[in-house]
């Protein structure tokens, strides 16, 4: 297993980024139901306020892109952002720079 925590500094938040052969470390660690056949998961860290985890058992392109509308949808709901048809920059930003920390460290 290989972790890193990062700071997300323009929300002000931090995120843990796990790839493990399987999801039980976070199943234990966090108490979550069984994560059997899931592949990656995106959570809000329990009983903790802005900091997030997610994690991955493979690092294919498509599945980081997935989890990052997840965890990109985690910190808009807790910073109280209102999503942006029409001025969608902001969460473009976020999104990009999510994936480029997430795809560096997963396949670094």
């Amino acid at each position: 297993m290989k972790k890193t925590t990062i700071d997300i500094p323009i929300y002000q938040c931090k995120l843990t980024i796990i790839l493990d052969k399987d999801l039980s470390y976070v199943e234990k660690k966090y108490g979550t139901k069984s994560l059997f056949d899931y592949g990656a998961i995106t959570m809000r860290v329990p009983n903790e306020f802005s900091e997030y985890i997610v994690a991955f058992e493979y690092t294919e392109g498509t599945i980081i892109a997935h989890e990052i509308v997840h965890l990109k949808n985690l910190i808009y709901q807790d910073k109280g952002i209102e999503l942006d048809r029409f001025n969608d920059e902001p969460e473009a930003y976020l999104t990009g720079w999510l994936f480029k920390q997430i795809d560096k460290f997963l396949n670094k």
